[in-house]
């Protein structure tokens, strides 16, 4: 059951007079006097009143919100005359016109004065409160705005990036499946168009998570390299290597699509022997590791290559997920072959 937060207004009035009320009885008990008690009583009701002008002084402020804040200070200033000595009027005649304890002068506008500066600091201690709990909750409000902007930002960011695989993913397949019917592959183009629908029904039916189960994420890619076997059939090997207790953890969805992709078109394509593609997945220290590799082309003597657009895709959502807590590790394998691999934080399904 959750529990309704105070008014902060409410807290502080009530906090602001009770204070008031105990200090200035505390004074009175000090230099005893008669009638100690009705006067205690009497002067709750004064309490009383200050609460009720304060939540006045805090309903005007309260209107004024979008004016200047030197018109709100001015009207702060003069609604504390006003209550002090409207506090001033009505404590002489609850103390001294109704049922009176004893006899005193009437007041004159002098005394009413007196007694309205005493009070004047309480009233304007009120709107200096208002004014701080005001700023304090506009504070919060526009922090709230400023992370629900971001997280809304990110969010956006992060489908663009993602959103961006299809296309590409799309568009090698087209071709090869173009190549496949203008060489009369009639077989092989059936089953790329088969697999082609499989992935497209995994990614496209249903809205992916920004965060999907690990064996989600095998699923889809297993289904991309079942298109690219039809099309290179013997030259391309798939090998995975993910534990058992790791296929719930989560990841970001078609991470290792850019990944797998470049291990086809750089690994694969480019080599006229078999190639082995190898999907890993090690958890250490809190930590997961995603691991592509594939072990075409030489690459002996090369130098690391500059990201490409699909790597660079995946180092961008791997910020925005994740900010400094996640990795990106890419570079050729000696003497031929290929590395890419991702570390993020251990998470659970």
């Amino acid at each position: 059951m959750r529990v309704k937060r105070p008014n902060n207004y409410l807290v502080a009035n009530f906090v602001l007079w009770a204070l008031t009320y105990l200090i200035v009885t505390a004074r009175m008990l000090a230099d005893p006097m008669p009638h100690a008690d009705a006067m205690a009583v009497r002067r709750l009701v004064m309490a009383g009143f200050g609460f009720v002008a304060c939540l006045g002084i805090g309903r005007i402020l309260k209107a004024l919100a979008d004016e200047p804040i030197w018109r709100r200070l001015v009207a702060a200033v003069l609604l504390s005359v006003v209550g002090a000595f409207a506090y001033s009027y009505l404590n002489y005649a609850v103390f001294y016109l109704v049922a009176p304890l004893w006899k005193v002068e009437p007041l004159t506008p002098i005394s009413a004065a007196f007694t309205a500066s005493m009070f004047f600091w309480t009233f304007i201690s009120w709107s200096a409160l208002y004014f701080a709990i005001r700023y304090e909750e506009e504070l919060k409000e526009k922090n709230l705005r400023l992370v629900s902007a971001q997280a809304l930002a990110m969010d956006a960011q992060n489908r663009m990036l993602r959103y961006q695989i299809n296309p590409h993913f799309l568009f090698n397949t087209l071709n090869a499946l173009s190549s496949l019917i203008l060489a009369n592959e009639n077989e092989r183009a059936e089953r790329v168009v088969l697999s082609l629908s499989s992935f497209l029904r995994h990614t496209l039916e249903k809205e992916l998570p920004d965060k999907a189960p690990l064996s989600d994420e095998i699923e889809a890619q297993r289904q991309y390299l079942l298109i690219e076997q039809a099309r290179f059939e013997d030259r391309l090997n798939y090998v995975e290597n993910i534990p058992l207790e790791l296929r719930d953890a989560l990841a970001p969805s078609l991470i290792l699509q850019p990944l797998v992709e470049n291990a086809v078109k750089y690994g694969v394509a480019c080599s006229n022997t078999p190639v082995t593609i190898e999907i890993s997945a090690h958890a250490a220290a809190g930590r997961l590791r995603l691991t592509v590799t594939d072990d075409g082309g030489d690459t002996a003597g090369l130098a690391p290559p500059k990201l490409g657009l699909g790597l660079e895709n995946v180092r961008r959502r791997l910020d925005l997920i994740y900010g400094k807590t996640a990795e990106l590790t890419c570079g050729p394998l000696r003497p031929h072959g290929f590395l890419a691999s991702v570390e993020i934080p251990l998470e659970r399904a």
